[in-house]
């Protein structure tokens, strides 16, 4: 693991096991299907009734058809991520590393003549060097529950709301070639994140093994 190699702590046992990590996992799972399966219902009723009619009904249920099949889509990529979310946080104890908060720019959009462009923030895990190791999306911006350090009616920061060039420590749970799971210090919040092209890296045979059994690297040797 590239984070003992450093030097950097791994906290023992599975990140799965900090307090509360389970119960948010699983309103986000109840909440994934409250929205998923009344609107699958709602849709897949009429695409059944109408599709067979002639006319304006059955043009309905043709739409109807595709809309579920749309949702059906969504639902069913929000479950692999939900699941991926999971594996990874039970495979993996927490790593602390030091990071750097950065703005980068990115496209949010697109528009006749051109890309629509806007800035976001980035988490950029550090090596000991203090050069960029990796960088994700900071955690927070999905996030269900409680902030840590946040009173109430108070203004507690997340890692997001921090300025260009903050420094601190962040807790990652998977492999830093593929992604895993950022959290604030304490484990919440926390996200899942991806990197948009895997790192270069060859891991050992422990860390390919522990990749497989959390889902993201699907090769074998």
């Amino acid at each position: 693991m590239i984070a003992r190699e450093y030097g950097y702590p791994v906290l023992p046992g599975a990140a799965l096991g900090t307090p509360g990590v389970e119960e948010v996992l699983r309103r986000r799972e109840r909440a994934g299907r409250r929205w998923a399966f009344p609107a699958l219902g709602a849709l897949g009723l009429p695409a059944v009734l109408l599709s067979s009619r002639g006319g304006p009904a059955a043009a309905f249920g043709v739409v109807a058809g595709v809309a579920f099949l749309v949702v059906l889509g969504l639902f069913l990529l929000w479950r692999r991520a939900r699941r991926r979310e999971r594996s990874v946080l039970a495979t993996y104890g927490w790593q602390v590393w030091p990071y750097r908060g950065e703005k980068v720019t990115v496209v949010s959009g697109h528009r006749p003549g051109g890309r629509r462009w806007s800035h976001a923030g980035r988490v950029v895990l550090l090596a000991p060097d203090g050069q960029s190791h990796c960088s994700f999306p900071p955690p927070g911006g999905d996030w269900d529950g409680p902030r840590p350090g946040r009173k109430a009616g108070g203004t507690g920061r997340a890692v997001e709301d921090l300025p260009r060039g903050a420094r601190g420590e962040v807790w990652f749970a998977g492999d830093t070639r593929f992604g895993g799971v950022l959290a604030v210090p304490g484990g919440l919040p926390f996200r899942y994140v991806t990197r948009d092209k895997p790192g270069t890296r060859r891991g050992d045979p422990e860390e390919d093994e522990l990749a497989r059994r959390a889902g993201l690297l699907r090769t074998r040797p």
